[in-house]
């Protein structure tokens, strides 16, 4: 395995069989340590997964992917993150108590376009998506697909981004509705961060779906 990550359970208390895993993907320019935050919107019986992107940058920081003119992302590098990923969500169950087909997906940035990414590629595995100003950085027709078919997926986004138009994100929650996911789709005032508003809408819509205890 590749891939440089930390992992913890959000309680310290007995685990009884196998628990499902957040896996929490940080945006250009962060590491492993940028995700910490979200972790503490999980309550108990988690496991709690934050791998660093593999590509160094300059100013310091890492990435998921180099982009190539006009933005578009490197696509050797885009393939080869996206398998370090899956191999990371099959080799984990492995190692810890993690149900294999429990898997949430939370990403911010470009690691919430990895994250997009990584449920249309590996949806077998997950069990929810969540995408903090993000976007698909492909951009394929969605056709109603069956292995999407109710998977929670939670999509927030500022009005005001400079760096990722709100319709990018209104892209992403058109194409997941239209292949059979159970859309929320959150805006609010503000720009490239994460608002009160969308932090308070994730922590609802994570007590609604509830993995930990379904």
């Amino acid at each position: 395995m590749t891939l440089i990550y930390r992992i913890r359970r959000s309680d310290a208390g007995p685990l009884e069989g196998k628990a499902p895993a957040a896996l929490l993907l940080h945006g250009w320019g962060g590491d492993e340590g940028s995700m910490a935050i979200f972790e503490t919107a999980f309550g108990p019986g988690w496991w709690l997964v934050r791998p660093r992107a593999p590509y160094p940058l300059p100013q310091g920081g890492y990435a998921w992917y180099p982009s190539l003119a006009e933005g578009k992302p490197d696509p050797g590098a885009l393939s080869w993150s996206l398998a370090q990923l899956i191999l990371l969500l099959d080799e984990l169950p492995h190692r810890f108590p993690i149900e294999p087909r429990r898997w949430l997906l939370v990403g911010f940035s470009q690691g919430g376009a990895m994250a997009a990414l990584l449920a249309l590629r590996a949806p077998e595995r997950i069990a929810g998506l969540a995408v903090f100003s993000g976007f698909l950085p492909e951009s394929p027709r969605l056709p109603w697909s069956p292995a999407l078919s109710g998977l929670p997926v939670f999509v927030a986004h500022g009005l005001d981004d400079p760096l990722v138009p709100v319709e990018r994100a209104r892209q992403l929650c058109q194409q997941f509705h239209f292949s059979g996911a159970e859309t929320t789709c959150v805006e609010y005032a503000g720009g490239h961060k994460t608002g009160v508003e969308a932090w308070r809408a994730f922590q609802t819509w994570l007590r609604r779906i509830d993995l930990a205890r379904s």
